[in-house]
């Protein structure tokens, strides 16, 4: 029953928020682009984590907030990037299973998330260089290895590749493909109008501090063996988004799975699976 009425509710505030956009692109096109902008980068109330039984914890001080995660198993190397809203308790089956497998894993919670300290942004919001930055101050302290990312996690992982990190091999699951694509997906949702809309896009690029198009995990593609699982009934990562970054990736392998939708898709055993065989063959685990 709580369930329901939470799922009115955010139907109802979901409706205002249009409905305010709407006459906002009417009234008062500066103002409703502010705030459009805000809840861009604004994040909802965010998962906890906590380090398994036997993991060592650690934290890193970087210019976008102290960084907390854990190193956990010995073996090739493998790091863990969650998703927006999410934490490193999003791959707690993923993990542990990579431990067993004899893979030494490193999790991490991105700015603003989980238990690390908050982003420039505030304790509320966060940046896809964030969680990137966040990746490349654990590259700079553990080294190279194998990347494992979700959603928001994926865009953060191709940033990272970008500029400094290096890595074996990566695996998306259900990848955020960021960039105008998805900035127009989310304009389009809230009904932010005509008049509207180009200061929206121009305030995400000002406090990103990059263009749009910089945030686009297709452009350029990232030449790495490379996994891409995502479902095909995913709400907030659309399936084709997933196909597009597959296509543009040279050495990619998707692997299309239903029923799972954004998060489970983390969790299914199967999944773990596929993702555990794929990067042993690079690393001559089993």
């Amino acid at each position: 029953m709580a369930a329901k009425s939470k799922r009115k509710s955010t139907i109802v505030r979901f409706k205002m928020l249009r409905w305010g956009f709407q006459i906002g692109d009417r009234l008062a096109p500066g103002k409703s682009a502010r705030v459009a902008t805000d809840l861009w980068f604004r994040l909802p109330s965010h998962r906890t984590s906590t380090a398994p039984p036997g993991a060592e914890e650690f934290s890193l001080s970087t210019s976008d907030g102290d960084v907390w995660g854990y190193e956990w198993g010995c073996g090739p190397l493998v790091y863990l990037m969650h998703g927006w809203a999410g934490s490193s308790a999003d791959f707690a089956n993923l993990a542990a299973s990579l431990v067993a497998s004899g893979h030494r894993v490193i999790a991490l919670d991105a700015p603003s998330h989980g238990r690390s300290g908050a982003s420039p942004f505030g304790p509320r919001a966060a940046s896809p260089r964030h969680f990137a930055q966040a990746l490349t101050a654990a590259h700079h302290k553990f080294g190279t290895g194998a990347i494992v990312a979700h959603s928001m996690g994926c865009l953060a992982t191709a940033i990272a590749l970008r500029e400094e990190v290096r890595a074996d091999r990566v695996v998306l699951v259900a990848p955020f493909i960021g960039g105008g694509t998805f900035a127009t997906r989310f304009a389009d949702q809230l009904g932010i109008g005509p008049r509207t809309r180009p200061g929206f896009l121009a305030g995400i690029q000002k406090r990103a501090g990059k263009p749009l198009a910089y945030f686009d995990v297709t452009t350029p593609p990232i030449d790495l063996p490379a996994l891409i699982v995502h479902d095909r009934f995913d709400r907030q990562t659309p399936f084709e988004h997933g196909q597009a970054i597959a296509d543009a990736w040279p050495q990619s392998t998707f692997i299309a799975t239903e029923g799972l939708g954004h998060l489970r898709i983390a969790r299914n055993p199967d999944v773990i699976s596929r993702i555990r065989r794929f990067l042993a063959t690079a690393a001559g685990t089993s």
